[in-house]
């Protein structure tokens, strides 16, 4: 069966996927019958010849009636020899009862014996354990090498040979430490100080009273370098980063009150690509950093914050930096230096993806059973959903009631910015009223997807006691031959639309605010009420739209010319059709305002 895939175009690329030949992956053994079992060994040499003679005892029957004596006489003799074999261990077995009975001995001795020849058969047993362990780890030893390594959280050069220990860049961490601090110091009280102040009236009078950043610097556990399917002119590096800081910093919201961290800790992945490769000084036109994926984040607050390291605040501050985070660290977002002028910063930030992969997430089985009544005296059923995530983009599945063997029959699409890299994240919950329960985890590079195009297979679900998810994956290339554009009738997307929204000019000042503070009538809330303000730069944003896909961009504060340098991509499934929406809109304290 051949199955052919959609065929676009966006403003910049269409969306394709080509066609993939799935009987290319039928088994070996379908095609080649009896000859492809043999040549796997002797158990499946013996496996397919039982398929082939289903009756062997029968066939050898039958050719004894036909002339063949021989093997009904050995057949005779084997089954008298298993008849004075079983006379003979029963006569051992019981001669030294019989002789204890009869020299009038103990029964303690018949004891004594029985636990010596036990004592002996789980010694046997044991010792043949301990040999076939050591055989199999002889004909496995990478795969149980690599099992106990990732137990024991090794670094990165220690799991996979193609990643490389970076201590030498390490010892110029170690001795630049110092100066990374000052630096950041000067940062902080520079630059971010003042943006702090001016993004709410009420932090004002913000000021860091103390920033230290410890003598712990940061690690790099491996570098792994690719020299496959990358472009000749740019070097890619992936950096296993690892940072335990002992930094102290505390800042003054209003006195008294103060706020600070005393601890972080931050492991991720975070790609730098050195291009385009020049024949000048300095050889490298510019540098390109970015985590490929969220990176884990825990914070040990102080002062007045140290309330959000209780359990009911922990996630959402520490969630709600990282987002922070990946709205300048995480891909799609870059964070790029040009080295030379002729290098454009904007297609260095915003290149085009590589790809486009279609999730379908059909099922999954052997869940756990995490909801329990009476007490956890009842075990009940899970109420499972999906969440799905690569890099920034999250998509949540519907939930299935009291089942744990969901079928979700889902599609979901997500834009692929560096492959191999990039990893399809899923999480399976359990939803509850409180708190929703974890039930399992997979990671997939979609590096294989790129090349496979097509893959359709069970996965097992990590860090949980048993379940596994079905997943079907299909790799759709960008391309930009207008004429491969073709609207399909399923609901799936023909186009991607990618919209770089660089910047804004002369935006009318921000005179009026609103405000809730007028009562109405008979004590109800009244309506919101233009009232006098300053005059000043307004605090803009700008929502893109195309039917019900909303995205926001960053807010610039103060400003009538403000700069978002920020890209979106949008998918599009009528080019006829649909529209794309741009509204610039003021941030207020309390709701926002189109301008």
């Amino acid at each position: 069966m051949r199955r052919a895939h959609e065929k676009a175009r966006n403003g910049v690329g269409g969306v394709h996927a080509s066609t993939s030949d799935l009987s290319a992956h039928t088994p070996p053994d379908l095609h080649n019958g009896y000859q492809g079992a043999t040549h796997r060994g002797p158990a499946n040499h013996h496996a397919a010849a039982a398929q082939l003679d289903p009756n062997p005892v029968l066939k050898r029957v039958e050719d004894a009636a036909e002339g063949h004596p021989g093997d009904s006489t050995n057949a005779v003799n084997k089954a008298l020899m298993e008849i004075l074999l079983y006379f003979g261990r029963a006569v051992l077995f019981m001669f030294p009862v019989y002789m204890t009975g009869y020299l009038g001995l103990s029964i303690t001795w018949v004891l004594f014996c029985l636990m010596l020849v036990t004592w002996w058969r789980k010694n046997t047993t044991r010792k043949r354990a301990r040999l076939d362990t050591a055989f199999d780890f002889l004909e496995n030893e990478r795969l149980v090498i690599n099992k106990e390594i990732k137990a024991l959280n090794m670094p990165a050069w220690v799991h996979f040979p193609d990643v490389e220990r970076a201590d030498w860049l390490n010892k110029i961490l170690q001795q630049a430490w110092p100066y990374f601090g000052i630096y950041m110091e000067r940062l902080l009280k520079e630059k971010i100080q003042p943006s702090i102040r001016t993004s709410s009236h009420h932090l004002k009078t913000f000021t860091f009273t103390k920033v230290h950043f410890g003598q712990k610097p940061l690690r790099i556990n491996g570098v792994k370098s690719y020299t496959d399917e990358v472009d000749k002119r740019q070097v890619i590096l992936d950096l296993n980063l690892s940072y335990v800081g002992d930094l102290d910093i505390v800042a003054a919201v209003k006195k008294p009150i103060t706020a600070g961290v005393q601890g972080v800790q931050l492991h991720g992945v975070l790609r730098v690509i050195l291009e385009p490769l020049i024949g000048q000084s300095p050889l490298v036109g510019g540098i390109t950093m970015f985590f490929i994926r969220r990176p884990t984040l825990d914070i040990d607050w102080t002062g007045v914050t140290n309330l959000l390291d209780s359990p009911a605040f922990n996630n959402l501050s520490e969630s709600a930096i990282m987002d922070i985070i990946s709205s300048f660290m995480v891909l799609p977002n870059r964070l790029c230096i040009p080295l030379i002028d002729q290098v454009q910063i904007a297609q260095m930030r915003f290149p085009l993806p590589r790809g486009v992969v279609r999730v379908h997430l059909i099922e999954a089985q052997d869940l756990i059973a995490s909801d329990s009544y009476m007490l956890g005296m009842v075990k009940g059923k899970s109420d499972p959903y999906t969440i799905l995530r690569v890099g920034t983009q999250k998509f949540k599945s519907k939930t299935v009631k009291e089942n744990l063997d969901p079928r979700w029959n889902e599609v979901f699409e997500f834009v692929v910015h560096e492959a191999p890299g990039q990893e399809l994240e899923i999480e399976v919950f359990d939803e509850d009223t409180d708190k929703d329960d974890f039930l399992g985890s997979h990671q997939l590079d979609l590096g294989g997807v790129m090349k496979d195009r097509v893959i359709d297979e069970w996965y097992e679900l990590d860090q949980g006691d048993s379940g596994k998810i079905h997943l079907k994956l299909e790799w759709l290339s960008l391309v930009q031959d207008q004429e491969k554009l073709v609207e399909t009738q399923n609901g799936r997307a023909c186009a991607m639309l990618a919209v770089y929204l660089d910047c804004a000019s002369n935006l009318p000042k921000n005179t009026t605010e609103y405000t809730n503070d007028f009562a109405g009538k008979h004590g109800k809330p009244g309506k919101p009420v233009k009232v006098p303000k300053k005059n000043m730069d307004p605090n803009s944003f700008v929502e893109l739209t195309v039917d019900r896909q909303m995205q926001k961009s960053k807010v610039a504060y103060l400003s009538k010319d403000p700069v978002w340098e920020q890209c979106f991509t949008f998918f599009v499934h009528s080019v006829k059709n649909q529209q794309l929406s741009v509204v610039v809109q003021y941030k207020l304290y309390t709701q926002g305002c189109a301008l």
